[in-house]
Order: C-alpha cells, then structure tokens, then sequence
C-alpha cells in the first residue's frame, strides 16, 4: 500500500505550499477555535507558566490567542470556500 504524499506547490516568491484537503482545514479551524477558548479563559497558573515558557522575549498570550483566531478564522473561511 502506497502513501499518497501532499502536493507541493510555490508561489511567485518561492514559497514553499503543501495541498491539504479541505475537510481537514475546517478540522484544524475547530481545534484552533477550541485553543484560543481555552487560552482565552486560562487560569492564573496556566498563564504564569505560559510566561515562565517563553520568557520576556516571547510571544504574550494574548497575541498567541489573537494570532490563534486569525487562524481558525481564514482556515474556516478557505474551507467554505471564501477568501
């Protein structure tokens, strides 16, 4: 049995693209929504260790869970079919 590998694709700029199936970006939109949920409501312990984790120079939680939500957003919208 032979393992069908993603296609690889590059922009203009030669930017490296692996097709994926769509199913699978509303799939990683729902986990990423469920991510940034629970980050967003984290409890104090969770965030002190997020910042523990990163240091100074790391990315806050509140840009991870921004960032997180751009995601799930563009995922969902590209696997509707939107832009």
């Amino acid at each position: 049995m032979s393992v069908q590998q993603p296609a690889i694709t590059t922009d203009g700029h030669g930017n490296r693209y692996a097709a994926v199936h769509i199913e699978e970006l509303d799939e990683w939109a729902w986990m990423l929504g469920r991510l940034e949920d629970w980050l967003g409501h984290a409890q104090d312990d969770t965030v002190e260790d997020w910042a523990d984790f990163t240091g100074h120079s790391g990315p806050r939680l509140d840009d991870v869970i921004y960032v997180l939500g751009n995601w799930s957003i563009r995922m969902r919208n590209l696997a509707e079919g939107l832009s």
